[in-house]
């Protein structure tokens, strides 16, 4: 609650999620956001995800089957973008499918223990970082063989 209380939606941002697991977060993300990509590299979680989302009738958001850990560059740039698993690090094309004025919402550091952090992009070249809070997460999970595969509802 308080990763997405920190990205500051108004409803009418595009926002891309990496790591959709069961889709409760893209749910969320989609409550309170125009539209929402969520990617998830385990096929058998986008499809479940995706079947839950559906039944929900959650129509905002697309579930798509690939490896996220680079982001999705199709519909970029995003208004924000949240991570929801743990990195070693910032990956530099995240940061670069960004708005002007995007936060991206990313755990760093180390299982199990990882660092909360928004990064807001001010203009071209520069972001600011504010440390949120520590907590603890299981690592993002990729597969550089995923397919794509895209549901949409």
């Amino acid at each position: 609650a308080h990763a997405l209380q920190a990205l500051r939606l108004k409803g009418t941002e595009r926002v891309l999620e990496i790591g959709t697991g069961s889709g409760h977060m893209a749910a969320l993300l989609g409550a309170h956001a125009s539209q929402v990509w969520t990617i998830e590299c385990v096929a058998e979680l986008a499809a479940s995800a995706s079947a839950t989302l559906q039944r929900l009738g959650i129509d905002n958001v697309e579930v798509i089957h690939a490896d996220g850990a680079r982001g999705w560059t199709l519909q970029s740039p995003y208004d924000a973008i949240m991570v929801s698993g743990g990195l070693p690090g910032v990956p530099q094309e995240l940061l670069a499918q960004l708005a002007i004025g995007g936060r991206l919402l990313i755990f760093v550091g180390e299982a199990p223990l990882y660092q909360a952090q928004l990064i807001t992009r001010q203009d071209e070249r520069s972001y600011t970082t504010a440390v949120l809070f520590e907590t603890q997460l299981p690592a993002l999970q990729t597969s550089e063989l995923a397919p794509t595969l895209r549901f949409k509802f």
